[in-house]
């Protein structure tokens, strides 16, 4: 998968999640160029958190991620590994 894909993919999760968070009415555009550490000092922790679960990635990197939503985005793309049979479906997976 390149790259551009797994930012859409990073993308459309983050946005979600964020969302799920943050209960905003923000348009996506407006979303990605908050800073949630900034807007939301109570809940922006269990967002990072939130991310670095779906996407299988260290508690370590924690603090490589914070910043906008977009900076998050691209620095969850690079930090992502894709490991065989991720993008399968699930009922593939469970054969």
């Amino acid at each position: 998968m390149d790259t551009l894909e797994k930012e859409r993919i990073v993308k459309k999760n983050v946005l979600e999640i964020f969302k799920e968070n943050f209960d905003v009415t923000h348009t996506d555009d407006e979303i990605l160029n908050i800073k949630p550490e900034k807007e939301f000092s109570a809940n922006y922790i269990r967002f990072y958190e939130s991310i670095l679960d779906i996407f299988l990635i260290e508690d370590g990197e924690l603090k490589s991620i914070k910043g906008t939503v977009k900076d998050t985005i691209k620095k969850v793309a690079e930090l992502w590994a894709i490991v065989p049979n991720s993008s399968a479906t699930w009922e593939w997976q469970m054969q």
